[in-house]
């Protein structure tokens, strides 16, 4: 379900971004917990997900803001694919993303978004505080 499970506390779902709890991501029977936190829909998108690179980076210590994290990501991404576009994100301190898409119902719009562009690098800043979604090129 995540690649990259915090020491303590929830981590967010991949598809959805719900907060689960970290016993549930790493239990065997994770297919049965998305469906129970996330709901249907997550679990039928989280079965047909299609390949995907997952980095997770942890920064502590520094007064991290949002032009810091996506620097930090560009430059992990750029280190699998060189050519790495960045095609959406998620400010979670400031409640912001990019694009906006309303009408996407099943899952956050950015990450729809981001999907249907050829997003096949996703880069999760200090577990969810910021996500990057990049394009290989």
């Amino acid at each position: 379900m995540t690649t990259n499970i915090p020491a303590t506390g929830p981590v967010a779902c991949e598809i959805c971004l719900k907060q689960i709890p970290r016993s549930a991501a790493e239990s065997e029977e994770a297919a049965d917990y998305v469906y129970y936190f996330c709901g249907g829909d997550c679990y039928q998108q989280w079965q047909q997900e299609p390949p995907m690179h997952h980095l997770g980076l942890i920064i502590s210590g520094l007064g991290l803001d949002f032009e810091s994290a996506q620097a930090l990501a560009k430059t992990a991404a750029s280190r699998l694919a060189p050519g790495a576009m960045l095609l959406a994100w998620y400010d979670r301190p400031r409640g912001r993303e990019s694009p906006e898409v309303p009408e996407c119902t099943s899952k956050p719009g950015w990450i729809a978004y981001a999907e249907g562009h050829g997003g096949d690098i996703r880069v999760d800043v200090n577990h969810g505080e910021y996500v990057f979604m990049f394009a290989a090129g």
